[in-house]
This record gives C-alpha cells, sequence and structure tokens, in this order.
C-alpha cells in the first residue's frame, strides 16, 4: 500500500485543484487526482507519497501581500513526514529561503542590513496561532523581494547600462503602428500563428526601417503539431515544409525564430519516446540553420505551477543531446511567483548553460477575472507596471538574460510609458 502524509491547514478553505505537489527543483509533478484526498470537515487531506522527495505549492491568500503560489520545499519532504501543517511549512520555508539568500549576498558586499532586521522580526513561532503564521510570512515574503530588488540595482549600478538588452512587444495584429512602439521597445516578436506568415512583410519592412530586431514565434505550436498529425504527409516532413516556406520568405531579415514552441507540450503529442522527441528537435534546428545560416534558433517553454508546467528535464535533455539551438524563450505567468521564488526560478533555467529570453504574463490592468489572485493589492494599471517594471530591473541585473517581452494587447498605455520612464532612467545610469 502505498505511503499517505497527511497535510493540514488552518482556517481557510483550500481548493485542492490548486494545490501542487512538486520536485525539489520547484517543479510541478504529475500527480494522478486520486493522489490527493481531501476532507473539508477535518480541513485536511491526505497525499499519497510520490516516491521521491517533494516540495507542496499552494497560493494562499496572505494578508497584506497577496494571493499567489508561494513553495515550501521543506528542504525535501520525504517518505518518515506523518503530517504536515500547510501554514507552517510555507512560513518556515519562506523564511529559511529569504535569510539564506540575504546572507549569501552580504558575503558579496550588497547592503542588506536594513532587510536582515526586518526579516529577524519574521522569525516563524516554535507555536502559534495561524494570524502569527500569517503574519511571519507576509514579512518573510516581503523581505525576499525587498532584497531581491535590492541585489538587482547592486549589479546594475556595476554592469552599468545594456544596450544590446532586447526590450520586447508581441504583435498579433499586423495593423499595429509600429512607430507608437519605440521607444520603449527595441524588439517585436510576430506571432506565425494567427496570421499567414506573409501578412507581416509590411511590419518587417517597416521595422527594418526603425532598426528594430525582430523574432518570430508561434511558427510550429502544439495545436500546429495537434493538425499536422492528422495530415496524411509523416509528421517531420509536414513540420520542416512549413519551417522551409516561412524561413525562406524572410531569408537574412529576421534574426530569431522559435522552431517549436509551447514545450513541454507539443512534444508530447508527438511520441512517448523520448529518443524520437530529441530526434523531431535536432531535424527542425538543423533545417532552419539549412534554410538560413544566420538565425539564432530559439525553442519556446513554459514553467507554470498554475498550469502545471514543468519543462526544466526536457530541456536539460535537449542539451545534454547536443540538440543544435542557441537559447530558450521561456514564459512565466505572475500567478506563479513571488520575487523571490521567480528569481529562483531565473537562476535554476540559467544553469541551462542557454541563454534566455523571458516572455512575461503580468497582472491584469483591470479586476476582471484573474481567479482570485494578486500581488499586493487588487489588479490595476499601477500593479501592472510595478510588477513589469521589477521584473525587467530583475532581468537586466543577470547578464545571461538577453531579454524580456510582453504582450502588447495585454499591458495598459500607462505601463508602457512607465517602462520607457524606466528604460530612459537605466539610459541614463540614473535608476528610478
Amino acid at each position: 500500500m502505498a505511503q499517505q502524509i497527511t497535510l493540514r491547514w488552518a482556517e481557510q478553505t483550500l481548493a485542492a485543484t490548486r494545490l501542487r505537489i512538486t520536485d525539489t527543483q520547484r517543479e510541478p509533478l504529475a500527480i494522478c487526482p486520486s493522489a490527493i484526498e481531501v476532507n473539508t470537515d477535518s480541513l485536511s487531506a491526505r497525499l499519497v507519497y510520490p516516491g521521491e522527495p517533494f516540495g507542496l505549492a499552494y497560493p494562499l491568500a496572505v494578508p497584506g501581500f497577496g494571493r499567489v503560489y508561494l513553495w515550501a520545499d521543506g528542504k525535501g519532504y520525504n517518505r518518515r513526514e506523518c503530517e504536515l501543517l500547510l501554514e507552517r511549512e510555507l512560513a518556515i520555508s519562506r523564511y529559511q529561503r529569504s535569510s539564506a539568500f540575504i546572507k549569501q549576498y552580504q558575503r558579496k558586499g550588497v547592503p542588506l542590513d536594513e532587510v536582515q532586521t526586518r526579516l529577524d522580526a519574521a522569525k516563524p513561532p516554535d507555536k502559534g496561532d495561524t494570524a502569527r503564521l500569517l503574519q511571519s510570512l507576509r514579512e518573510s515574503l516581503l523581505a525576499g523581494e525587498q532584497a531581491v530588488s535590492a541585489v538587482a540595482h547592486f549589479r546594475l549600478a556595476r554592469i552599468g547600462w545594456r544596450e544590446a538588452f532586447l526590450w520586447g512587444a508581441i504583435l498579433t495584429d499586423p495593423a499595429t503602428p509600429i512607430t507608437s512602439l519605440h521607444p520603449p521597445f527595441n524588439q517585436l516578436s510576430l506571432s506565425m500563428t494567427q496570421q499567414p506568415p506573409e501578412a507581416w512583410e509590411p511590419v518587417v519592412q517597416q521595422a527594418q526601417q526603425e532598426r528594430l530586431l525582430i523574432r518570430a514565434e508561434s511558427l510550429i505550436t502544439a495545436a500546429f503539431i495537434r493538425q499536422a498529425i492528422e495530415s496524411p504527409q509523416p509528421l517531420q516532413e509536414h513540420l520542416t515544409h512549413h519551417l522551409r516556406n516561412t524561413l525562406s520568405h524572410y531569408r537574412g531579415r529576421i534574426r530569431y525564430w522559435e522552431v517549436l514552441s509551447d514545450l513541454p507540450d507539443s512534444l508530447e503529442l508527438v511520441a512517448n519516446e523520448t529518443r524520437s522527441r530529441l530526434s523531431l528537435v535536432s531535424a527542425l534546428c538543423e533545417a532552419a540553420r539549412t534554410i538560413d545560416f544566420g538565425v539564432i534558433r530559439l525553442l519556446g517553454a513554459t514553467y507554470s505551477l498554475h498550469r502545471r508546467r514543468a519543462t526544466f528535464k526536457l530541456l536539460e535533455q535537449l542539451v545534454e543531446s547536443e540538440v543544435p539551438f542557441e537559447g530558450i524563450n521561456l514564459h512565466l505567468d505572475w500567478r506563479d511567483f513571488d520575487l523571490l521564488d521567480l528569481d529562483w526560478v531565473i537562476e535554476h533555467y540559467g544553469d541551462l548553460g542557454k541563454p534566455l529570453h523571458l516572455t512575461l504574463h503580468p497582472p491584469l490592468a483591470t479586476t476582471n477575472s484573474d481567479e482570485g489572485f494578486f500581488w499586493h493589492a487588487s489588479p490595476s494599471a499601477a500593479i501592472q507596471a510595478d510588477w513589469l517594471q521589477r521584473i525587467f530591473t530583475l532581468a537586466m541585473s543577470k547578464p545571461f538574460i538577453v531579454g524580456v517581452q510582453i504582450a502588447l494587447h495585454s499591458v495598459a498605455e500607462s505601463t508602457i510609458h512607465r517602462l520607457h520612464e524606466q528604460r530612459q532612467a537605466w539610459k541614463q545610469q540614473t535608476p528610478p
């Protein structure tokens, strides 16, 4: 019989569909729904031990902070665990990881004494009610975010202005006026899935006149593969033909091509055997280089607790198998992190040794449904701009990140204005 672990929580109703079991690297594990049995009467759930050390993630509402996915790593919970209290585990884990982060960068000379003082007051109580645990969790979260921002500013002060850093806007409509985007954006991403490739010709020509770097993405998506599987033509031949036609049209004019998108979903449609999946990606990347020798080949991948997307191990296999590609376009959703965990995930994916391009999915600028998630305050254009400014600063402070992009239709005009101000301030080396 599989070993079971009891998870308890205090005063909040737990939505079992939002509870995530992770590995020790914060990647969501594929857990059968029957492995989590919730008893609402006793405010508890029984978890089937997943067979390896694990962590827990849940979007707990924390007064004074928000509701995003929070992670308790427990340094790897194992089969010796019998009972866990969710609020306590989240509070202890966040305090320990915030403390470790602060100490790590204090040793490197980053002035974090004020943040350390704040964290010292946030030590979780040995015993106490839920209110004290949530207070500790809130202060540890805020201290961790403050420390992340301080470290990013410290690094940028040393690095200076990164002229080549890409501030990207994703376009889905070829009718979008380019002159209204530049500045702050110096890179445009063209979505090839919603429009025929040739529809972007006027945009490409205008972008070249404006000296904007161009990227093509969403060329081969999970939806496209799903349709291709129904075709009588062999799958690899069908995908390569599509790739060849599109790249040939823009040969020498579009530098970055996302050869394959929607990882891991797109490859899960192809085959169950890892070798077959790696072989397909390798063939597509080699075909892209044959068609246009000067292209930089990207793979588009999603990491998300909210959407249950774990992609690190797949990317690691691609790197170790020496599949020929030059970078990763990593999609990140704001609901999945506070800033400390976001920094941790970015560093983790940076360990793959490939340059990272980040595609951010920021908080909404309105109070329309966001499933109860919020960061620091109710959704607004101001919150959206604040979140994006912090992430752009964080990304610019990491040399292995090439750039950051956002979907133009997802951000408010005022947000774009504030990003422009931020870019100008950094360029003048006077960070806001």
